[in-house]
């Protein structure tokens, strides 16, 4: 089992490590760049630098995390290096951390040796971390870690350190927000609740309150645009009025949960809200990363129960690839080839007329019509123990 493990860890770092040098997404610039500015002194008015090839449209504490290592590999000396691809390794590098504790917690939730080992070999070879993290060069994978932290808390009853994990992922994006309902519902005190309610939402609160006078922050990354995407999807009631469908199932998944007295693995109330929020919302490929650790735990726990609907969501997010600018599949790879830092889509290279509208209608289709059943399967019923 240990030689296994380690095969595995081995494997896994040497594509990662490949990856990283091999890749290239023109966002990683802005990371780059606030670390630069971040490591230089300039913290407090990091957001006075916005124009517009540079915008800082996320919450401070992914710039402050790359500009902790920004200063780090000064100190190193590193920060001399100017070969693009190991300027690539050194963007990339410090999501590693996070990335191998997801599967080491994923190894630690089962009790089985053979479904730990399972888990961990699913995460360390799956296709949706890879290509976000180290293909990218996207920081989800922090948040995402903070979510799967915050479950492994939960489960062992440390429900004050799983609010704060829960915390740390709001602080880094806002979207594991939608999972502190599902979190203080399994406290039946009400004092308690609003304790872990204080919790989950102190380490944005504590991050952001320093930053709250800059008009740049509160324009790009307060209230910025992709916070608005999961609102698109409604039904429309009258000229001027419509029912927005996701935060309306949402708060109708928080009252069921809110009233219900049987006890359910925490893993599914968090997996919920974030397929819901799939379901109504054009999302980028990186942001399905969130739910991956989930999607692992439900296929490990259920034996491979319901595999074709794992393996449609998975079909549906890598055809969607193909429907987005060229530079996240093609031109990716601009690092090993440079002509394809401006190549034309696949389907102009291959010929192919396509109607991206009605293609990514269909892709979606196929995916909200997997993540339904698998809402259906999570959701919780009186036979849960």
């Amino acid at each position: 089992m240990k030689r296994t493990f380690w095969i595995i860890v081995i494997i896994g770092v040497a594509i990662r490590i490949f990856l990283s040098l091999t890749t290239f997404h023109s966002d990683m610039l802005v990371f780059e760049l606030a670390g630069k500015l971040v490591a230089s002194g300039n913290i407090l008015n990091l957001y006075d630098f916005t124009s517009n090839s540079a915008v800082f449209n996320y919450p401070p504490a992914i710039y402050l995390f790359h500009g902790l290592f920004n200063y780090l590999f000064n100190i190193l000396g590193l920060s001399q290096i100017t070969q693009l691809n190991l300027n690539l390794l050194l963007l990339k590098l410090p999501y590693f951390i996070f990335d191998f504790l997801i599967g080491v917690i994923l190894f630690k939730l089962f009790d089985s040796p053979k479904k730990s080992l399972l888990a961990f070999t699913l995460w360390i070879f799956n296709p949706i971390s890879l290509y976000a993290t180290y293909m990218m060069g996207q920081f989800d994978i922090i948040p995402t870690f903070f979510i799967i932290l915050s479950i492994y808390f939960a489960i062992k009853g440390k429900l004050e350190r799983a609010a704060l994990a829960l915390g740390g992922g709001i602080a880094f994006k806002l979207f594991p927000v939608f999972l502190v309902i599902p979190l203080i519902v399994l406290s039946k005190n009400s004092l308690d609740r609003l304790k872990l309610l204080i919790l989950a939402t102190l380490p944005y609160l504590l991050l952001t309150l320093p930053y709250l006078s800059s008009s740049s922050f509160r324009a790009t990354a307060l209230f910025a645009n992709q916070s608005s995407k999961s609102l698109y999807a409604v039904i429309p009631v009258s000229g001027g009025e419509s029912i927005i469908l996701f935060p309306a199932v949402l708060l109708l998944f928080y009252f069921i949960i809110w009233s219900f007295q049987h006890k359910t693995e925490i893993w599914r109330l968090y997996s919920i809200p974030l397929l819901l929020f799939f379901i109504f919302t054009h999302f980028h490929p990186q942001w399905l990363i969130w739910i991956t650790p989930l999607l692992i735990l439900g296929l490990t726990s259920t034996g491979f129960r319901s595999l074709p609907l794992y393996i449609l969501i998975f079909i549906s997010w890598f055809f969607s690839l193909f429907f987005f600018d060229p530079s996240l599949t093609i031109g990716i790879f601009s690092p090993l080839v440079p002509a394809l830092n401006n190549t034309p889509s696949i389907w102009m290279i291959l010929g192919i007329n396509v109607d991206y509208n009605l293609s990514r209608s269909l892709i979606q289709t196929i995916f909200v019509s997997s993540a339904i059943y698998l809402i259906y399967q999570y959701f919780p019923r009186k036979t849960d123990v």
